[in-house]
């Protein structure tokens, strides 16, 4: 079985060597203070032990203006019941699938402990699937139990879940777990769909999760997991190519991740997380909810990602000695800072004390850009962008919190994390910069692709062989997963990427990344947020289109003109980067985690073209 031991990084890396290591940060996981791979279940229960936490308030679900407190001993009650039920009346066992189909709450942390508590593999479901995606994702796994909010029935799961292996459905509503009298919960006003599911069809069983957790008596259920061979998670991804894939995350893979970010951010008990990004995504399953309970924090849920006001005033209902940590995406940190600014730095201060309690923020999904950063940090605390995969459970690298730091790059790999650059077309050839000083290979015109190795590194995607063996790799003793993403390596071991090894534009010849056209067309004073990505041209083979939103106070034809925009990007990038098209939307299409979805803006006006119609810009 493997160890920690068989994950040690090279010390002569240069990120260690140079000044930008964080001093007092271990440089390899097995030095990281309470670390211990274990199933998750047994690590919840080690550190709530190690933190004296099984008494304090884990979580904190807010709905509107109400909050919901729930503390881990009563968490650990709830998800032994929902486990036993799952184990003893469905005959659920170590390895098969509970797809859980919920936003952030209390209830989907009760489900996913359960899955842990058992060895069930907990299935993560974006609740905004169209019908097709949500079958999709079921037909890939087989999922045998379907956990779902109630509301959501009708919206597509009444017509999917016959033509799939689920037997079991369990619906549940955010008041199953809130405590408060009748009259408050009413006027919530949170939709209530029970009377719009069966007891049971031709095809499944429908069993309720307030009746479970209410009904069930919890047993004792002693299951022989490897942390290092057994899957805890199922999550899709897009993976290297985009296409919709499975992966298999152990719970060595997550625990290992949990611990790789530990001493990095400074993460004490006590802290409160703020999780407003999706527990089905890894990002918000690993550093808010499996960070909370692995490390004494605290949940703060959130089933949307709220308003800022809301936010603030919770903020403010707090009390926060360990201090907040908010890990999001750049457009919530954007928006924040927005509503300050326009409230009032000043006025925003006096009135509400978010500024005071929040200590680190981590910003993923997407680069981050100084436009964003700078503004941010005047108002509240340093904001580190970091890197991950769902193959990597997320978190591979962060720039470094303190001490010298390089921005508009990646940051530098955790502790038992290694990253390297390999010609992107050719693995086998070997790495061109290794991180080593005898090796060199620094600097932008050794560009390749980035490939990582550490235990967070995923066991495999569900049944896809061939992707396996594309994207998972052995190259001097380590198993390295192709992320796909094209880089290069600095002479300190920071990372930049130039763009995606499948976003790759080619204009007669000239390679085009889109991520640096978004960040140039970024500094015009009139645009607000950009998404760049290739359309079809007979001449060049493909040409540059540009997608952007205006910021408050601009309008075309009024003090701005598309073409002032197609000259200024002419003037300040090279002819063949230059969008050929721009074209204005009111807003960008986003994931729930604010990815910026280039492709939907793409295939629209791919289809568009292939139906002889013409397109903006």
């Amino acid at each position: 079985m493997p160890s920690l031991e068989d994950f040690i990084v090279d010390e002569n890396k240069v990120w260690f060597t140079e000044r930008y290591w964080p001093e007092g940060v271990p440089k390899q996981l097995k030095d990281v203070d309470g670390v211990e791979i274990s199933p998750m279940w047994e690590g919840y229960l080690h550190a709530s032990d190690y933190y004296g936490t099984m008494d304090y308030d884990i979580c904190v679900f807010v709905y509107g203006s109400y909050m919901e407190r729930v503390k881990l001993r009563t968490l650990f009650e709830y998800a032994k019941r929902f486990g036993t039920f799952l184990h003893d009346n469905l005959g659920m066992k170590k390895g098969d699938i509970v797809a859980i189909d919920l936003p952030n709450s209390i209830n989907f942390v009760v489900a996913y402990m359960g899955c842990q508590y058992i060895g069930a593999i907990a299935q993560g479901i974006n609740p905004t699937y169209r019908p097709m995606e949500l079958l999709h994702s079921l037909k890939m796994t087989e999922a045998k139990v379907f956990v779902m909010m109630d509301m959501l029935y009708i919206a597509g799961p009444k017509d999917i879940l016959p033509q799939t292996s689920v037997k079991y459905v369990i619906p549940t509503n955010f008041v199953d777990f809130l405590t408060a009298d009748k009259e408050t919960i009413q006027k919530l006003g949170i939709p209530d769909a029970r009377d719009k599911l069966p007891e049971a069809t031709e095809h499944y069983k429908v069993y309720w999760m307030d009746e479970i957790i209410k009904n069930t008596e919890p047993k004792e259920i002693k299951v022989d997991i490897d942390p290092w061979t057994t899957p805890a998670v199922y999550l899709m991804t897009g993976g290297t190519t985009g296409l919709p894939k499975v992966a298999m995350l152990s719970h060595a893979n997550l625990v290992a991740n949990i611990y790789m970010v530990k001493e990095w951010v400074k993460l004490n008990p006590g802290m409160i997380t703020i999780g407003s990004i999706p527990f089905f995504h890894s990002f918000g399953m690993t550093c808010v909810m499996n960070g909370a309970l692995s490390l004494g924090m605290q949940m703060l849920l959130f089933p949307r990602p709220p308003d800022d006001e809301t936010l603030s005033e919770t903020i403010n209902k707090l009390d926060a000695p360990q201090g907040i940590i908010y890990v999001g995406v750049e457009m919530l940190f954007k928006r924040l800072t927005e509503f300050v600014e326009s409230m009032g730095v000043e006025k925003f201060k006096e009135k509400y004390d978010f500024w005071k309690k929040l200590k680190y923020c981590t910003s993923g999904a997407g680069p981050l850009h100084d436009y964003v950063r700078v503004p941010f940090e005047e108002i509240f605390c340093p904001i580190r962008v970091g890197y991950g995969l769902t193959e990597t459970s997320p978190i591979h690298s962060v720039a470094p919190f303190w001490g010298p730091n390089k921005t508009g790059k990646l940051g530098l790999p955790m502790p038992g994390a290694d990253w390297a650059i390999f010609p992107s077309d050719n693995f086998e050839a070997g790495p061109i910069a290794d991180g080593t000083k005898e090796k060199g290979g620094f600097g932008i015109e050794n560009t390749g692709e980035i490939c990582i190795a550490g235990p967070h590194v995923m066991m495999g995607y569900l049944g896809v062989q061939e992707e396996q063996e594309d994207n998972l790799k052995m190259w001097g003793g380590k198993r390295w997963l192709l992320t796909g993403d094209i880089g290069f390596m600095d002479e300190h071991g920071f990372v930049e990427i130039r763009d995606r090894k499948k976003s790759l534009i080619k204009v007669s010849g000239h390679s085009v990344f889109p991520k640096e056209v978004e960040e140039l067309l970024g500094h015009h004073e009139a645009i607000d947020e950009v998404a760049v990505a290739s359309l079809p041209d007979e001449t060049t083979g493909e040409k540059v289109k540009a997608w952007i939103t205006l910021k408050k106070g601009y309008k075309v034809g009024k003090n701005i003109e598309i073409e002032d925009i197609k000259q200024w990007a002419l003037e300040n990038m090279a002819k063949w980067k230059t969008p050929r098209l721009i074209e204005v939307v009111r807003k960008m299409p986003v994931s729930m985690t604010g990815k910026v979805q280039r492709r939907e803006l793409q295939e629209k006006d791919i289809d568009k073209l292939n139906q002889g119609k013409e397109i903006k810009g």
